[in-house]
């Protein structure tokens, strides 16, 4: 099983990277945060780490964050977009906009897709992680309710988009996320057809996964647009572990099942030898590609380089 590291502090972070260090811990790729103010005027710096890494031998990921927090499991992460184009943002079923662009917008989808062109084009990655692409769900109330997506729901099902979320409206956002993912890997094969997609939905363990209208696997896994799926394993003791695993199993059979590869990402501080166990047993009982290891800065502050890179090699062995 390979190895990953996620690297998420940003530009910065990036001169505390020791590359020479994870290449000895048998580490094989990095996952490195990309996001979209930093890169708008910090894109050489990215490309030169990137270069260095591939150099070493690791394959690199970027994972774009920020762009219309469409890809943002953290609200706190800026985008410029967001504030520059807030006509094209999604609208709740209260009518209010969420600071969330719609993948249905095609001037969204027209901006998004010259970025991430832009983006494959300097960065020399290996792909590109799509982390958590969804619509806005919080407290009943949901979204979108802009003119395209009310347009493309008429079409679809001859009738209006209703208010209240149906079985026919989460179908919908469904389809309409996977209908972004084929536009998003369509902008990076534009540049390198070479280039993976690899897609990973919100965390299984939230309560709201089902309203985020990336939570079929069985139809991520069955897209063109995704090479891999990455699970996001959040927490590390081992009764809750216990909990969600017949909801893990599903999820991994399914990719499975479309000869897709399962990437398991875990959040765990490795804190203990137990720990490290816990998470090698979870990712090869889905059987599981690559088990990708988050963060390497607080990995770094909590154990020191020299015993985050013995328990990357117990990982790795």
């Amino acid at each position: 099983m390979d190895i990953g590291l996620a690297i998420t502090g940003g530009i910065e972070s990036l001169d505390e990277v020791n590359i020479e260090a994870i290449v000895s811990s048998g580490v094989s790729s990095l996952l490195i945060g990309c996001y979209e103010d930093e890169l708008r005027w910090e894109a050489e710096r990215m490309a030169a780490f990137v270069l260095e890494a591939r150099r070493s031998g690791l394959e690199c990921y970027a994972i774009p964050w920020g762009y219309g927090r469409l890809l943002d499991p953290d609200p706190r992460i800026p985008s410029l977009y967001v504030h520059t184009w807030p006509q094209t943002l999604q609208i709740d079923s209260r009518g209010r906009r969420c600071p969330k662009a719609c993948p249905n917008d095609p001037r969204f989808l027209e901006w998004f897709n010259s970025s991430i062109r832009t983006l494959a084009w300097l960065l020399e990655v290996n792909g590109f992680v799509w982390d958590e692409p969804s619509f806005h769900y919080s407290r009943g109330t949901w979204s979108c309710r802009c003119e395209y997506c009310q347009r493309l729901f008429r079409g679809s099902y001859d009738k209006e988009l209703p208010k209240r979320l149906t079985p026919e409206v989460l179908e919908f956002r469904r389809q309409s996320i996977a209908m972004f993912l084929l536009a998003a890997r369509a902008a990076i094969h534009a540049v390198d057809r070479r280039l993976r997609s690899i897609v990973m939905p919100p965390p299984l363990a939230s309560s709201s996964f089902r309203y985020t209208g990336a939570d079929d696997w069985a139809l991520l896994a069955d897209s063109a647009a995704v090479d891999a799926v990455s699970l996001l394993a959040v927490g590390d003791d081992e009764s809750f572990i216990h909990s969600k695993m017949a909801t893990y199993t599903d999820a991994a059979s399914a990719v499975a099942a479309r000869g897709k590869q399962l990437w398991v990402w875990v959040t765990s501080d490795l804190e203990d030898t137990a720990s490290v166990v816990r998470q090698e047993q979870l990712a090869t009982s889905l059987g599981a590609e690559r088990l990708v290891v988050a963060d390497y800065i607080s990995l770094v502050e909590l154990h020191g380089l020299e015993r985050m890179t013995r328990i990357l090699a117990k990982l790795a062995r």
